[in-house]
């Protein structure tokens, strides 16, 4: 988990190397973040006791994990879109890692397949419990678009290292480049409104 959060505690240490403040990133608006606070305690309740164990939970939970997927998208999308171009390319960029694993999720019936090569450097073992309602499923070979799946292994040397995808990667790198961006800003939106012959 440390190893998705790496980029953005980069960019957060960069920030003031390059005339950036963090009361920026704190005053900036995200549209729609309401949203994402309601699926992420959806997903905190469903994923973990007692709820995880209930049979009800098991057919429900692959469908309800898609859709807050497909709401986190849309508002990744919903910011990206009006934003001024050299605000609005980490939200794309977020977006598109997370519409790749909505994509795999979607294609293996509301699981992210994981690797069992990866799960073993992780954690010795597959850690996943048959008899508690998880997101991910061990990869096959019927595994869909499987390269999309975690397939990459964090460094055990990290605190609480996981297995990643692709998509968790670009996600992870959209949003350390929309807080480093929002950082500065007052100085992207300054050199972005000038005319090129002055720049």
């Amino acid at each position: 988990m440390l190893g998705l959060l790496a980029p953005t505690l980069i960019a957060l240490i960069a920030v003031p190397l390059f005339g950036g403040s963090l009361r920026r990133v704190v005053n900036s608006e995200i549209r729609g973040w309401p949203l994402i606070v309601g699926c992420f305690a959806l997903e905190l309740l469903l994923y973990n006791p007692p709820l995880n164990a209930q049979a009800w939970a098991f057919k429900v939970g692959p469908g309800v994990w898609l859709i807050t997927r497909l709401v986190f998208l849309g508002v990744l999308i919903g910011n990206g879109w009006p934003t001024r171009p050299p605000l609005a390319w980490p939200w794309w960029l977020g977006a598109l890692g997370l519409a790749l694993n909505t994509l795999v999720i979607a294609a293996n019936g509301g699981h992210m397949p994981q690797s069992a090569e990866a799960a073993l450097a992780v954690w010795g073992a597959s850690h996943i419990d048959p008899t508690r309602l998880q997101n991910v499923v061990p990869m096959v070979a019927e595994t869909r678009l499987a390269w999309l799946g975690d397939i990459f292994a964090e460094p055990r040397w990290l605190p609480r290292p996981n297995v990643i995808s692709l998509g968790d990667i670009l996600l992870a790198l959209g949003i350390a480049s929309w807080v480093f961006n929002s950082a500065r800003r007052s100085q992207l939106v300054t050199v972005s409104a000038r005319p090129l012959s002055e720049r």
